[in-house]
C-alpha cells in the first residue's frame, strides 16, 4: 500500500513540474528508499544528459515565502523574520492548510509532499538523546546544541505571531514541523547564485537560500562531474521563464542512482545539515578552540602554520633561543592537542540507530585523522628546532615518543 502511494505522490509531482515548465529525464525515476526516496535510472544514461530542470520562477525563494506569509499573517511583522524562518514557515503552511488555502502562492503541496518525514531524517537535531550523548568530547556536540538552542528561539518567534493571526494555525505549529521543514531547508537548499547567468555554488554575503523542486531529489555524491546549464526562455513560450538544468557528465547504468555534487563539504556540515557522512572525507575539517583561540584545521596539517604561528607567539614572549622556543611550542601544543584526542568518545556502540552509528564512525575517525595529521605537523617542528640547535652548535636528543 505505502509503495502505491508513494508512486502517485511521484506521479503527481511530476505532471505538477513539467506543467510547471520544468523537466525530468524519461529515464529516470523515483524510488523509495529508507531515507525516503532517490532518482535511478530505469535504462542506462549516457554521459551529459540533462537529468531534471526547474524554471527561476517555480523556485521557492524568501519573496515567494514572504509574499504568501503576508496574505497569511497581515500586518505581522514578518520583515524580522530570517531567510529561514521565512521559508520554513512557508513550508509549514503547507502541511497545516493541506490544500486548504486558496492563495496561489501557497501552491507546492505536490513538491512538499515529496519531503522526507520527520521520521526518516537524521541530522543532528533528529539525534535521540542517547545519540547525542555519543558525540560528547567532539566539537559536533556543542554544534547540535547551538543549532538546536537558535532554531527554537526563531520557532518560538514565529509560533507567536501566527497564534496572534489564528489560534488553530498555531497549535499546529509545533516544534517538530518546523523542525521538519527547517531541516528541509538546510538539506535541500542551494544559494541563489545559482540561479545567474553564470551559476555557482559559492555563497556570499549577498545569496540566499533556494528550493528548486526536481534539482533538489538527486542525493550528494562527491567529485561527482555534474555541471549547471541555464536556458533562456522562448518568447513563445506560455508562461516564459529562464531555467536551470543539471547536467551529468557520467554515463549511468540501468539500475543505479543518479547523483548530484553539492560541492566539497565536511562531515560536520553533513550531519548537521544533511544527515548523512562520508567515509574517509577528504574535505574534512576540525575547528581547534584552545585558550580562546580558534582555528580551521584539515588532511594533512593544512591551516597548521597559523596554529602554530599563533601558539609560537605566546611562548615566544619568554626570553630564550630561537630553537628553545620552537622546543617550548612544540611541547605546549602536543600537550594541548593530546588532551583533545583523550576527550574523544568511543565508536563502538550497540545503543543508537545503525545509520547514526555510520556518522559517529566516519565523523570521529575524520576527527583523528586531522589531529593525527597535526601531531605530525608538530613533530616536524620539533626536528626543526634541533637542527637549529645543531647550527648553533648545540646537540639535542629527542626522546622517542
Amino acid at each position: 500500500m505505502r509503495s502505491y502511494l508513494f508512486s502517485l505522490m511521484s506521479a503527481e509531482f511530476l505532471t505538477w513540474l513539467i506543467e510547471r515548465g520544468g523537466s525530468f529525464h524519461p529515464s529516470a525515476e523515483f524510488k523509495k528508499v529508507p531515507s525516503g526516496f532517490c532518482i535511478i535510472a530505469k535504462e542506462t544514461i549516457p554521459a551529459d544528459s540533462t537529468i531534471v530542470s526547474c524554471p527561476f520562477n517555480l523556485a521557492i525563494t524568501t519573496d515567494v515565502a514572504l509574499k504568501a506569509l503576508n496574505k497569511l499573517l497581515p500586518n505581522a511583522p514578518l520583515s524580522d523574520w530570517s531567510e529561514r524562518q521565512s521559508i520554513s514557515s512557508y513550508l509549514c503552511f503547507h502541511r497545516i492548510l493541506d490544500n486548504q488555502s486558496t492563495i496561489p502562492e501557497l501552491g507546492y503541496g505536490p513538491y512538499v509532499k515529496t519531503l522526507p518525514s520527520r521520521e526518516k531524517l537524521r541530522t543532528g537535531l533528529h539525534f535521540t538523546d542517547t545519540e547525542h550523548e555519543m558525540f560528547r568530547g567532539t566539537n559536533m556536540h556543542g554544534a547540535i546544541l547551538d543549532r538546536r538552542n537558535a532554531w527554537k528561539e526563531e520557532w518560538n518567534a514565529c509560533r507567536a505571531v501566527v497564534i496572534s493571526v489564528n489560534e488553530t494555525w498555531g497549535e499546529q505549529f509545533t516544534w517538530d514541523l518546523y523542525l521538519e521543514s527547517a531541516t528541509h531547508l538546510s538539506s535541500r537548499a542551494f544559494p541563489s547564485s545559482l540561479l545567474s547567468g553564470t551559476p555557482t555554488l559559492i555563497s556570499s554575503s549577498t545569496t540566499g537560500p533556494v528550493l528548486l523542486p526536481g534539482v533538489d531529489a538527486l542525493n550528494h555524491a562527491r567529485a561527482h562531474p555534474v555541471s549547471w546549464v541555464i536556458s533562456t526562455p522562448n518568447a513563445s513560450m506560455k508562461n516564459p521563464s529562464s531555467s536551470i538544468a543539471l547536467c551529468v557528465h557520467k554515463p549511468t547504468p540501468a539500475g543505479q542512482e543518479l547523483f548530484n555534487n553539492y560541492g566539497p563539504k565536511p562531515n560536520s556540515e553533513l550531519i548537521l545539515g544533511y544527515g548523512f557522512t562520508l567515509p574517509t572525507n577528504p574535505d574534512d575539517t576540525m575547528l581547534l578552540k584552545i585558550q580562546g583561540n580558534k582555528w580551521e584545521i584539515s588532511h594533512d596539517a593544512r591551516g597548521m602554520d597559523d596554529v602554530w604561528n599563533g601558539f609560537l607567539s605566546l611562548v615566544a614572549q619568554q626570553e630564550d633561543s630561537e630553537y628553545e622556543i620552537m622546543l617550548e611550542t612544540a611541547d605546549v601544543l602536543e600537550g594541548a592537542l593530546l588532551n583533545l584526542a583523550e576527550r574523544f568518545p568511543s565508536t563502538s556502540t550497540s545503543e543508537i540507530r545503525s545509520d547514526v552509528a555510520t556518522m559517529l564512525l566516519d565523523y570521529v575517525e575524520g576527527q583523528r585523522d586531522i589531529l593525527n595529521d597535526a601531531l605530525q605537523y608538530v613533530e616536524r617542528k620539533r626536528h626543526d628546532a634541533v637542527d637549529l640547535a645543531k647550527q648553533n652548535g648545540i646537540e639535542i636528543i629527542l626522546e622517542e615518543r
